[in-house]
């Protein structure tokens, strides 16, 4: 993985983290009874299925073009231009929805796009140099940020996963499952500690 990108991800880590902790103490969340079991079981959800669009598209990609000479079109590149940053995006969704709720969406929104807009242009610079034609083609057919619902619907014809991609991906999802359910459970103790 490249520096750059775990840098990236090392500071949306932090700073969510950081949000996390004021937003507590700023805006400290009583009991919110069903939503907020409904925010935490679709916030899971939202998390392992991030994961599985990261690991379909990181895995698939290496597989196709491991040396980055080829486009790679097919698989979850059919759906949308850029799978594993939509992977990370939904990951982050998830996570917003299980620890800060639903008045933090649009900030997450806003924030992960100041972020990840840049870097798409500059990439796009890189594969448009080296593709030429063959990209524009590719970029007229499919979505750049998100995909097309009905290829949401489709998704077993896209998306596929193979035990040796899940490696590559593995460690940053069991501790970003560990860190949600610690702060979960630190929330619910500090809820009921106070009764």
């Amino acid at each position: 993985m490249k520096i750059r990108i775990k840098i990236q991800g090392a500071l949306m880590f932090l700073g969510l983290g950081a949000i996390i902790l004021f937003s507590n103490y700023v805006f400290p969340r009583g009991r919110q009874g069903v939503l907020n079991e409904i925010l935490y079981i679709a916030g899971m959800g939202f998390i392992l299925f991030g994961f599985l669009f990261r690991i379909s598209a990181r895995g698939y990609k290496e597989e196709k073009s491991s040396n980055g000479n080829t486009l790679v079109k097919d698989g979850p590149y059919a759906i949308i231009r850029n799978p594993m940053y939509f992977g990370t995006f939904i990951i982050g969704t998830g996570v917003v929805m299980i620890l800060l709720g639903l008045w933090f969406f649009f900030l997450f929104w806003i924030i992960f796009l100041l972020i990840y807009i840049p870097q798409t242009k500059k990439e796009e610079n890189v594969l448009l140099e080296r593709f030429g034609q063959e990209y524009k083609e590719y970029c007229k057919t499919t979505p750049k940020y998100f995909p097309r619902f009905y290829y949401l619907l489709k998704l077993n014809k896209y998306i596929s996963l193979k035990p040796f991609w899940i490696r590559k991906e593995i460690v940053s999802m069991i501790t970003t499952v560990i860190v949600v359910v610690s702060i979960k459970i630190w929330e619910y103790i500090r809820l009921f500690k106070g009764r």
